[in-house]
This record gives C-alpha cells, sequence and structure tokens, in this order.
C-alpha cells in the first residue's frame, strides 16, 4: 500500500459570486471574463480558500467544511487535524525560506522543517491570518491525510524471493547495516513493546537477542495513523534481522519528508526505504523529495521507494486547445481542452461508496521547487453532474506564479454509482505541452482511458529504486511457474520535461519500476485481518523486502558495494516477468535474492560463537564488546568458532591473542574441534580469515576481528549514597565508622557489580533481606526510601543471581562489617564491638552443588588455616594456610565436584580462636 496526501480546493461563497444555474454553454469566441478566483489583494489569498475556510470554520467552533450536493456527492476534506494544529505546506518568497521558517516556528509551528524553498509542521489554525500576512510568504496550502488502500510471524515475502535459503546458505543476517524507514507513525498504536517482546521486532527484551532498539527519530502520533512504518519494520526485521534500524515519520509534510531523508542518512542508514507520496509532488520535474533521495544516493544510500498502486489509472495527453470556451451563466471559464474528435469532456464513474481522488499537473515549472516564474499557465477542472456544473466539487485554485496542479475530491455514499463529467479548461496562458490526471481512487473512465503511467515524485527519481509489488503466493517459490504482477501495481514511463532550476529540458524517461518484490505476507497487527492473521498488502510491503535484501548483499560483500551495484545485480539476476529484459510494468523481473547475494557475496566469517567443549552446544555469540560471565558458563573449557559464508570453504585461519591455528574443515573453530581453551579472566582479541583453499591458501575472504571480555561475576564494592540527590558519599568498606549526626537523614547502600548489570542482587543487612531486581542496586530500592540506621554494628552480604528476585544459581557474595554511631561516646565501643565481629566465616552458596566460595577475615594480623572436613574428622582439603592481615577479606574456592553428597565442616583457626561452618554438599 502507498500513502499519498492529497487536496481538495473550496470555493467560498465569501470569495465568489457565481449563480449555479443547470445547462452548459460552448463558445467558439471568448467572451468577457469576470475575475471570480479569490483576489490576489484578499488578506487571505496567500492561503487560498481551503485554509481560509478551515480557519473561518474554526472561529465558529468547527472544523468542519464537508459540503454534500447533488447524489449526494461530498467535496473529500484531506486535511491533516489534530486538535486545533493542521500541517501545512508553506513556501517562500525568494532568499527567505530561513526567515520564513523562523516566523512560522514563533507563531506556534511544531514539527517545523525546511527543505529548498519549502516549509512544513502542523501550525495553530487560529493563526492561519498571520500567516497569510508574512511578507516573506509567497503561498502556502495544506499538507493533506493519506489514503490508505490497501518474532511470532514470519512474512511470506522471505521465503518467496528465496532470502531464507540465501541467508542459510551464506550464513547472513543484515549485520553491519542500518536501514531508515519513512511512513506514516511507528508508535501512534502503542504497540511497539508488544511486538519487541514477541521477537518481531528489536529492541531490549527482544527473545531472540537482537536487543539494538528502533532509533525513532521523529514520531508523529495521531489518532488517525496505522503505524505502518512499524509494520514495515517488521518485514525487515524478517529479512536482515540483525540489521539496525531507524524511523522518521513523512506525514508531516514535503518539506519534513525531505528533512527526514536527510536525517536517516546522517543517523548512519546506509540502505533507506519508503511508502509514501504527496500528490502535489511534481509529475514533470524532480520535486524537493525527489530531489532529497539524490542526495543522499550521491552519499551511496540504497533507497528503495514503493512505487505505487494505482496500476494504469492515468490519464495523459498533449494539451489539444478546442477553440472551445465553456460558459455557463454568462461566467467564462476558459478554453476546453479537447479529448478527442471535439469532445471537451470526460466521463468518469465513482462506484457506491467510492472515492475519485486525482490530481491534474502539466508541464510549467513549480515555483516550490525551482521559484520564479513558478506556473505560467492556470488551469481549472470543472466538475458536471447531469448538466449541471458543481463548483463546489470543481476545482478553481490560481496557478499562475505557483505551482500547476488541481485537485479533485469526491466521495459518494449512494447506494449506486455515480457518473460525472469533467472538463479541463484553461484560464490563461499560453497552451501547456502535456497533462496528466492519476486516479488515487476507485473511480474510473469510462471514455478517453489513456492508462498512463502512475511512477511520479521522488519514486521516479533518478537516485530511487522504484519496486513494484507481486503477491508471496503467485511466485515459484509457492508453486506458481509464471509470476503474476499485483494489479495495482504501478506502471512507470512518467517524462521528466522541466530541470530543477525551471528550465525546460530534452524529454528523459526513466526505466521504471527498476525491481519487484513480494507483498501480502504476515505482520503481527497490520492490515487485514483475515482468519486470525493480518497480512500486508502493496507495494508499501514490496519495498522494505528489497531493502533488507540489500543489506544482505551489503553482508556478504564485505560492506563495499555501491548503491549502483546493489541495482545492477537485483535487475541482472532478477526472474524476468513479461517481455525479456525491462518493461514498464515490472521492471527487470522478480526479486531473487538467492541468486543476487551470491552474486556479489565473497567468502567471509559472518560471526563467531562460543562452544562448549564438552558437548559441542553453542553457548553463547561472541560480537565486538561482548563480556562474558565466566560466573555464568556451565564449563571453563571451551572453543571458539567461526561462523563462514558460505558455510564450507576451502580453510580459515584463526588467531586468539596473537596465537594462530588454521582449520581446513568445518566447523572452525579454536584451538580446533577436538581440543579445548580453559577460558579465564581478561581481554581478548579474536580473529578469523576464510582463505578458497586448504592451509590459508588461496584467494583470502572477508575477515573478521571482534574484542571481547571475560570476568568472573562479582560485587565490586559498596557505596553509602545520599537519598535526597542520588550521590554518593562515600565507598563502605569493613572496619568503617558511621557518624550519624553527620550525615544526611536517608541513606541507602549501592551494590556495584561486576558486569554492570545482572540478573538481581539480594542484600542481607543484619538478617534484614531484601531484594533489587534493577540497576542502581541499593538496599531501600530507589523508591526514595532510606535505611534506618541507628548505634550498631552491622554485617552487611550482597549475592548476584542470573534472574530476577534472587531466582537461579547464586553468584558471588560480597561481606563487610560496618558500625553507626549516633554520639562521639559511641565510637570507642562500637569500634571494640566491630574488631570482634568482623573476624567471620562465610560459605556461600550452601548448600551447594559442585563449588563453593569461602570468604574469611581475622581480626588480628596472624598465622591462619582453613580445612574443609568430613563427618569423620577427616580432611579433604586445605584450602588456606599462612599468615592473614587484620581485616583483609580472603576469598577461596572449594571445589567439591569429586566428593559424594553429604555434610561437611569448614574450620578457620586464626590466633583469636576457631570457628567452624556446616556446609550442605547436593549430589
Amino acid at each position: 500500500m502507498i500513502h499519498f496526501f492529497q487536496i481538495k480546493t473550496f470555493k467560498l461563497t465569501l470569495f465568489c459570486w457565481l449563480v449555479i444555474l443547470p445547462g452548459l454553454v460552448v463558445r467558439a469566441q471568448t467572451p468577457s471574463k469576470p475575475n471570480y478566483k479569490m483576489s490576489a489583494t484578499h488578506p487571505l489569498a496567500k492561503i487560498g480558500s481551503e485554509l481560509a475556510e478551515l480557519q473561518i470554520s474554526h472561529k465558529a467552533g468547527t472544523n468542519a467544511i464537508l459540503k454534500p450536493g447533488p447524489g449526494k456527492l461530498t467535496k473529500k476534506s484531506l486535511l491533516q487535524i489534530q486538535g486545533d494544529y493542521v500541517v501545512i505546506e508553506a513556501v517562500a518568497e525568494p532568499n527567505q525560506t530561513a526567515q520564513l521558517l523562523a516566523d512560522l516556528k514563533a507563531l506556534g509551528m511544531t514539527h517545523a522543517a525546511s527543505y529548498g524553498r519549502m516549509v512544513s509542521g502542523l501550525m495553530p489554525i487560529g493563526k492561519l491570518d498571520k500567516v497569510a500576512a508574512l511578507p516573506n510568504l509567497h503561498f502556502a496550502r495544506p499538507g493533506y491525510k493519506p489514503i490508505n488502500r490497501i518474532g511470532e510471524v514470519t512474512s511470506q515475502g522471505d521465503v518467496a524471493m528465496y532470502a531464507d535459503s540465501v541467508r542459510k546458505y551464506q550464513v547472513l543476517k543484515g549485520k553491519g547495516n542500518k536501514i531508515g524507514v519513512l511512513s506514516d507513525s511507528y508508535n501512534s498504536r502503542a504497540g511497539a513493546e508488544k511486538g519487541v517482546k514477541s521477537g518481531d521486532i528489536p529492541g531490549k527484551g527482544n527473545p531472540n537477542g537482537y536487543t539494538t532498539p528502533v532509533q525513532v527519530l521523529e514520531d508523529y502520533i495521531n489518532f488517525s495513523n496505522i503505524d505502518e512504518g512499524r509494520a514495515m519494520i517488521e518485514l525487515i526485521h524478517d529479512v536482515a534481522p540483525a540489521a539496525e534500524l531507524a524511523f522518521h515519520t513523512a506525514f508531516l509534510g514535503q518539506a519534513n519528508f525531505a528533512q527526514g531523508i536527510l536525517d536517516l542518512q546522517k543517523a548512519g542508514c546506509n540502505i533507506i526505504t519508503d511508502d509514501v507520496y504527496y500528490p502535489f509532488e511534481p509529475m514533470f520535474q524532480d520535486g524537493i523529495i525527489a530531489q532529497a533521495v539524490d542526495e543522499v544516493a550521491k552519499k551511496n544510500v540504497a533507497y528503495f521507494s514503493a512505487a505505487g498502486n494505482s496500476a494504469r489509472q492515468s490519464y495523459q495527453a498533449k494539451f489539444k486547445n478546442s477553440g472551445k470556451n465553456i460558459v455557463v451563466n454568462g461566467v467564462n471559464y476558459g478554453v476546453a481542452h479537447d479529448f478527442g474528435k471535439g469532445d471537451i469532456t470526460q466521463t468518469i464513474r465513482i462506484p457506491k461508496g467510492g472515492l475519485l481522488s486525482a490530481p491534474l499537473q502539466w508541464d510549467d515549472p513549480f515555483y516550490s521547487v525551482s521559484g520564479l516564474p513558478g506556473a505560467e499557465t492556470d488551469l481549472d477542472v470543472l466538475v458536471f453532474y447531469k448538466g449541471e456544473l458543481l463548483t463546489y466539487l470543481s476545482s478553481l485554485d490560481k496557478n499562475g506564479g505557483n505551482d500547476p496542479v488541481e485537485y479533485l475530491g469526491i466521495v459518494t455514499d449512494t447506494t449506486e454509482s455515480v457518473d460525472l463529467d469533467i472538463s479541463i479548461v484553461k484560464y490563461s496562458g499560453p497552451d501547456p505541452q502535456y497533462i496528466k490526471w492519476i486516479n488515487f481512487g476507485d473511480a474510473e473512465p469510462l471514455e478517453h482511458d489513456t492508462k498512463s503511467s502512475t511512477i511520479v515524485g521522488h519514486s521516479n527519481a533518478a537516485g530511487a529504486v522504484s519496486t513494484g509489488a507481486v503477491f508471496w503466493g503467485d511466485t515459484p517459490a509457492y508453486g506458481t511457474p509464471k509470476l503474476v504482477a499485483e494489479s495495482f501495481s504501478s506502471a512507470g514511463g512518467t517524462p521528466i520535461l522541466i530541470d530543477a532550476d525551471g528550465k525546460r529540458i530534452k524529454e528523459v524517461v526513466r526505466q521504471k519500476p527498476e525491481i519487484m518484490a513480494p507483498d501480502g505476507g504476515n505482520t503481527t497487527f497490520f492490515y487485514q485481518l483475515f482468519q486470525g492473521k493480518y497480512y500486508f498488502f502493496g507495494t508499501s510491503a514490496a519495498a522494505p523486502h528489497a531493502a533488507a535484501v540489500a543489506a544482505l548483499m551489503q553482508e556478504s560483500a564485505g560492506h563495499n558495494l555501491s548503491r549502483e551495484k546493489i541495482l545492477q545485480t537485483m535487475q541482472e539476476t532478477a526472474i524476468d516477468m513479461e517481455e525479456p529484459g525491462f518493461d514498464f510494468d515490472t521492471g527487470y523481473g522478480f526479486l531473487n535474492a538467492f541468486e543476487a547475494v551470491n552474486a556479489v557475496a565473497k567468502p567471509g566469517t559472518r560471526s563467531f560463537a562460543l562452544i562448549n567443549a564438552s558437548n559441542g552446544q553453542e553457548i553463547q555469540m561472541i560480537n565486538e564488546g561482548t563480556v562474558v560471565n565466566l560466573t555464568r558458563l556451565s564449563t571453563e573449557k571451551v572453543r571458539f568458532r567461526a561462523m563462514t559464508g558460505p558455510m564450507q570453504v576451502g580453510s580459515v585461519v584463526l588467531e586468539l591473542n596473537g596465537k594462530k591455528i588454521t582449520e581446513n574443515k568445518a566447523p572452525y573453530d579454536y584451538p580446533n574441534s577436538s581440543d579445548s581453551f580453559e577460558l579465564k579472566a581478561g581481554d581478548y582479541t579474536l580473529t578469523a580469515t576464510p582463505y578458497t583453499k586448504a592451509n590459508g591458501e588461496g584467494e583470502v575472504g572477508i575477515p573478521y576481528t571482534i574484542h571481547f571480555k571475560v570476568l568472573e561475576e562479582q560485587i565490586v564494592r559498596f557505596e553509602l549514597v545520599n537519598v535526597a540527590n542520588g550521590k554518593v558519599i562515600q565507598t563502605l568498606e569493613s572496619g568503617n565508622i558511621l557518624y550519624l549526626p553527620d550525615l544526611p537523614d536517608k541513606l541507602n547502600i549501592r551494590a556495584i557489580t561486576s558486569p554492570a548489570e545482572v540478573g538481581s542482587v539480594q542484600f542481607n543487612l543484619n538478617g534484614i533481606i531484601k531484594v533489587e531486581n534493577k540497576q542502581p542496586y541499593e538496599m531501600a530500592g530507589s523508591s526514595g526510601d532510606g535505611i534506618d540506621f541507628s548505634a550498631a554494628v552491622y554485617v552487611l552480604s550482597a549475592t548476584t543471581y542470573p534472574s530476577d528476585m534472587a531466582k537461579g544459581k547464586a553468584g558471588d557474595t560480597k561481606t563487610i562489617f560496618f558500625g553507626a554511631a549516633s554520639v562521639l561516646a559511641d565510637v570507642a565501643s562500637i569500634t571494640d564491638k566491630l574488631k570482634k565481629q568482623s573476624e567471620g566465616l562465610t560459605v556461600f552458596p550452601n548448600p551447594v552443588a559442585q563449588k563453593a566460595k569461602i570468604q574469611f577475615q581475622a581480626a588480628e594480623a596472624s598465622n591462619a588455616s582453613l580445612t574443609i572436613y568430613n563427618l569423620n574428622g577427616s580432611p579433604v582439603a586445605t584450602l588456606f594456610s599462612g599468615n592473614v592481615e587484620a581485616g583483609k577479606q580472603y576469598e577461596l574456592e572449594w571445589d567439591a565436584r569429586n566428593l559424594p553428597g553429604g555434610l561437611y565442616i569448614s574450620r578457620l583457626v586464626t590466633k583469636s580462636g576457631v570457628i567452624h561452618r556446616t556446609i550442605q554438599l547436593q549430589k
């Protein structure tokens, strides 16, 4: 589905004084022509009749400006109104864009953006009269609503274009790419968090490990938006799950759209896709959005745009002056275009409940693109119903010096179809060469149907890859031998006749669409619900599929492809559909991801995995910056495995911290597929380089190097925190005395862990147990409460756990002894008590399954020993024997894997005496 923004043109009785009566008079000679268009001297002339009427209605307490008429025909209002704001596009006088942007912001415009001569954003309706009065404004118009025609879920398009197969064969996930998406909204419906949890979009909590969240540069939260952008992101994530993603709305006017393209490129996106079209984008000239596409294309961004869903629903012809003026009730509307054989009307049928949505353009330069002089000719579109001219449905805008565009938007709620006649008339200026209108609704011409191209605007830009649609079920992968294009997929062939400076050029017809891609696949929420599943149809679904394949291609080639090479390869490897080679309906054919990727892929190392050497099972993926928690590993005997694409290469040279080995057969493991490596805490650098031949010979492939850390989980330290401001007062260590009168009223104790984030931390302060699941890990929590300290001696311990609520296998435990005093007289006695109590022996975990950590400290420097005995009194392990420092905490490990289950006794002997702890060994 492609979005497009549209306009309705209202003629206020305030601004025109026509008497509407049945009857049409055609005269060969030109009578006097009253000026029925809005006067250039009117205070609101610069904003046009539609915005002027909106402000008048707003002051009267309503934003409704619909007017039903004969045949229950209604002017279709597509204004984007949000509360007391409306989206507008304001075009500046020469060299005044920056000042116009500043002035509009000063009047209250939000989401303001500028590109070229245009400024767009949300404008307070009540300030529209002040907008009209700005001296730096050339003209303004509405920015129009879209018309929609259209993890747990994987798009069938993934299989239809063989992306699943090449992803497996070449071991690809789209890593190293960032794909930008432009559409209506990302999270207007507040479903993004659910999509992350189901694994359908990336973000923190994604169950598949793709935790980098979508970067939302600008969203447009509006009740009428449907989060089509998030649906596009779901499709991309299916095909290229490791690619980073970014989003920018395209629904806040053309300037905002164009700026959004540049912003996505600046945010690091090397691939961009969109599904939005504005009918006021020039058809015969590259507009500001097309220029933004070309600008990022020059920076090697591969840009994929939805071709459109209008098939060949277009009338395009050379303007033929009939010499006949249309006069109604004495008013001369201008000389009519001859549709053929002297016929000056075209009959169009609107089905019951249907829509005629048709912008008309001609080959004059757009002022909003190239500045003065703007349009030379002023055309209008007249609408007749049963012989009666309906001016309120006609489009009669002033075009001279502005943009060459008119728009018809008409809906009917009748139970039967309605036939209308339209005439295209020249109000003033020279005859244009070409005229063109596109039907974005479901009306159809009953005569003079040229079935012309409908790929226009930025999708027709030189830098865009215009992408058509094929239903996934109509592909060879799903049993259909001959591919069938979606009936609505737009056709190319629209000529470019005017350059960016407004000068007429030799006709340029670009080969559009370039490629076809699948649509109709599943998403979790969008768009058509059938038998409990959602199906996403339209070229809006095809373009993101193609963008995701581009990410696989870049990854497979070492991220050195030009955008031209990506497009050329897609075209050369496509499955032909209609005529051999290119045609304007299906381009070069259907995207074959398997062939496209393999055509550019180089042998390369794609990723690394940490393997349990005892059973060959994968423990976890190892990426740049990964922190391996040694405490949580089930084994210290590991191997590092290099995954290559393709899966089988000639050989791989692996290097870990300077030590190299060569593996000639898969799996490509360090130290090799039958040996193991004992993992220790520290910093590591791992490189794997593939070669086309054995023993590191032949053509070298794409190497992959990562740096990662291995650490043992631990409580690093305790900090005393001022609850009022969150600042750390001091590090809390054994032997500290807290003098309470000198400290803030509310105090908390924070545990600093390594790694910085663990599942949970359990505190024990003099028998009071608390569990914290999120950083910062604080004894009293983060709600603003404090610890109620009194004069006493305190024993504080904290233990890490892999899951929340202290669930799972306990990790490191740290214990300290400190005191608190309320008056100076207490300090000495607290110090003495602390000295006596600080000598301790702690065993954790207890019960123990394999290994236990035992901590102890002595009150005085002396010789000490720590021994483990069974219940028969026989020593089974001596863990320590030697001198100890006073107050220093010692930590030892007891490995009981080779001992039978039962009770054991730990005994600490120091100068102060003997301490025992019972240990339960569970087997």
